[in-house]
């Protein structure tokens, strides 16, 4: 499952990055007037959970790798923090009546950091390189979908073939995974370019030196002149340098925050976000993640599951509410959909309510199921089995998951949350369907992650069926919407498939994934994209 890290059940710990900010001329963290107004140069040191195993966008599936490296690499096509698509690398762009080919006419004035200048032949090169095998892409090939191959038509103009109609193309393009790279950096190879010594891309920053388990630092590309027109300001950055700085420990990150080590960290843990909002100097900055909420999708191949009553049962034996309340302290949000409320132009409002906690419904399915048994520590047995619900969890269970396992017991149901540090044998699991249940959760502003979990085709390494689905008719509805270019026509086809995932009970929506930003007041023009990455090109601060 993508998880941020290349270990492959690292999603079920996503933790996403988010800085929400004033923009450059605007007001600080705390809404008041930020001095004396936008200030070009300083330093910017942020705190990171996450560290990248792997920092090429092309190979790695971590939503921290496209974070670290969105600096570094521009892309095609730039989404506005509202959702819209707009120019950034490519000037423009056409799509064919049949929607099978994308025409691209680029910029003439772009360089990489190497001095290489931009053309048609180097985002052949890009293309070319994510759907190597070489490569082993594990998510940027998968958001090509039926991609055919790429041809260069002039110095600056090329086009993009697919097998069928493909509408998310574009919005796929605007993510640092299919982000463009110079040509000579990608002959490194994979080894060199996941190591993060090899990343050279056209960005408003270049990246410096890396010190595993530690920082990576970044300086400001002085010839930036080619930002997308909504990115908040036109020329160079407007800081000198940035620093991410790697801390997994909370307790740790937070306190390198409220003593002025650094200037904003991600992911403030509920239980320490009242003390950090006490002070005076610092700020919480809150927001929903758009894409595939916290979820739970049920192996509906497993032996236990494949029975619908008992995914049923499953699913409505969990207060969630309750537990949602419980463990963000009131911040969080219940989920009623695989999708995000904040995903455009793709969530179901239908769903709200309508398939509530139900621990009475539950147990009446268990007994139809013939779960009627119950052994010495209350689990249900049915023929001397016990009712036990396998979840493969890489590293530790998150508190979340650990409350349900809590919950389930009360109807009688055992989870067993099977969790291991030994990357290899978690996706030797996961690849072979000896599990229950996963909990993942995926950022991504568009309702094409639906595809990602549900078209039948996506079993493989750039897609994570892990429900195990294969529905002709969720086939078609998710293969019309990505043949529409019609953001209506293509949301009412992903409301189809959100109502087929809930009543067939293949998933339980957990709650909403909200990102939480500590930040210091003296900083400003950080702003999130569509997708809640943070953006540093406006990013300055207060003199000290």
């Amino acid at each position: 499952m993508r998880s941020r890290r290349t270990a492959p059940l690292e999603a079920v710990l996503l933790s996403v990055l988010v800085l929400v900010g004033a923009q450059a001329c605007g007001p600080g963290a705390d809404g008041t007037p930020g001095g004396s107004g936008p200030r070009t140069g300083g330093h910017l040191t942020y705190a990171v959970k996450k560290e990248p195993d792997c920092w090429d966008p092309h190979t790695s599936a971590q939503d921290v790798t496209a974070f670290v490296q969105r600096p570094v690499f521009d892309s095609l096509v730039y989404q506005t923090p509202d959702g819209e698509l707009e120019p950034w690398l490519a000037q423009s762009w056409r799509t064919s009546e049949d929607g099978e080919v994308y025409t691209f006419t680029l910029r003439q004035d772009v360089t990489f950091h190497d001095g290489t200048p931009l053309d048609a032949e180097a985002v052949k090169a890009n293309f070319d390189h994510i759907t190597a095998k070489e490569t082993r892409s594990q998510y940027a090939a998968g958001l090509l979908g039926p991609y055919q191959g790429t041809t260069v038509t002039g110095k600056y103009q090329l086009e993009v073939r697919f097998e069928r109609p493909y509408a998310p193309f574009l919005q796929a393009l605007s993510t640092t995974y299919l982000g463009i790279a110079s040509p000579a950096s990608l002959k490194a190879g994979t080894d060199k370019l996941c190591s993060g010594t090899d990343s050279v891309g056209s960005g408003p920053f270049k990246a410096g030196a890396y010190l595993r388990g530690q920082q990576r630092q970044y300086s400001r590309n002085p010839d930036y002149q080619w930002a997308p027109e909504h990115a908040g300001h036109i020329g160079p950055a407007m800081l000198d340098s940035l620093t991410l700085r790697f801390i997994a420990e909370d307790t740790t990150r937070v306190g390198a925050l409220t003593s002025g080590q650094v200037s904003a960290i991600d992911a403030v843990p509920a239980n320490q976000a009242p003390m950090v909002s006490r002070d005076p100097h610092l700020g919480i900055l809150t927001m929903d993640v758009p894409g595939v909420v916290d979820t739970f999708f049920l192996n509906t191949r497993s032996e236990l599951f494949s029975d619908v009553r008992v995914r049923t049962a499953f699913q409505r034996a969990i207060d969630l509410d309750a537990i949602t309340k419980s463990v963000f302290q009131g911040t969080g949000t219940r989920a009623w959909s695989p999708l995000a409320p904040s995903t455009p132009h793709s969530y179901d409002a239908a769903l709200e309510k309508s398939w509530p906690f139900d621990r009475a419904l539950a147990g009446r399915l268990l007994d139809e199921a013939g779960w009627t048994g119950r052994d010495a520590q209350g689990y249900r047995t049915k023929d001397g089995r016990t009712l036990t619900v396998v979840a493969p969890v890489y590293g530790k269970p998150s508190l979340f998951s650990q409350a349900v396992q809590g919950d389930l017991k009360k109807s009688g149901i055992r989870l067993d949350l099977a969790a291991s540090t030994d990357a290899t044998e978690v996706a030797g699991r996961l690849a072979q369907g000896r599990y229950d249940v996963v909990e993942t959760s995926w950022g991504r502003a568009d309702g094409d992650m639906l595809s990602h979990f549900f078209l039948t085709t996506e079993g493989s390494a750039t897609g994570h069926n892990f429900s195990r689905v294969s529905d002709p008719g969720v086939d078609d509805w998710l293969r019309r919407a990505q043949a529409s270019q019609s953001p209506d026509e293509r949301a009412a086809d992903y409301a189809e498939v959100q109502r087929w995932a809930l009543d067939q009970a293949a998933v339980v929506p957990a709650y909403v994934v909200k990102a939480a930003v500590g930040v210091n007041r003296k900083v400003h023009g950080l702003r999130l994209g569509s997708s809640a990455w943070p953006e540093f090109y406006g990013a300055w601060t207060e003199a000290r």
